[in-house]
């Protein structure tokens, strides 16, 4: 896959895994992806959660994006950055309503918003399991 079809892969199957590590111990969660782009691979969380605290600590992190139906998975690893943009949390607040109602009580702090950029992808099928893997720079 090219980095483009990386990108339309992701955004098409915006549910991922995102793997952290605290302590040395593996972190694994499922997380919702804002936008992916040419800019990188943008995803949000609370400040209070534990994935923000092993960020903080740690911001080496492996993505991992499936399409069961097509027996697919496109994992990713990297750095992310915090994005400190009020207007791109401005965004995301007006995108997925659900967060309004605990931004407009906390303020838009609580909101933390996270970038891989310069990520490394490699792509999963069953008939690549048992070839060298190939990677693309995003």
């Amino acid at each position: 896959m090219t980095k483009d079809e990386i990108l339309q892969f992701i955004r098409k199957n915006p549910v991922f895994a995102l793997a952290t590590a605290d302590e040395n111990k593996p972190h694994a969660r499922m997380m919702q992806l804002y936008r992916a782009d040419e800019n990188g691979i943008i995803f949000n969380t609370g400040e209070n959660k534990d994935v923000h605290r092993q960020l903080s600590t740690n911001a080496n992190v492996e993505l991992c994006f499936c399409n069961q139906q097509q027996g697919q998975q496109v994992r990713i690893s990297g750095s992310v950055e915090e994005i400190e943009d009020i207007e791109l949390k401005k965004q995301v607040v007006h995108d997925w309503p659900f967060l309004k109602e605990w931004v407009d009580k906390e303020g838009y702090d609580v909101l933390v918003v996270y970038c891989l950029k310069h990520g490394k992808a490699t792509v999963w099928t069953m008939d690549l399991n048992f070839k060298p893997k190939e990677y693309v720079q995003l």
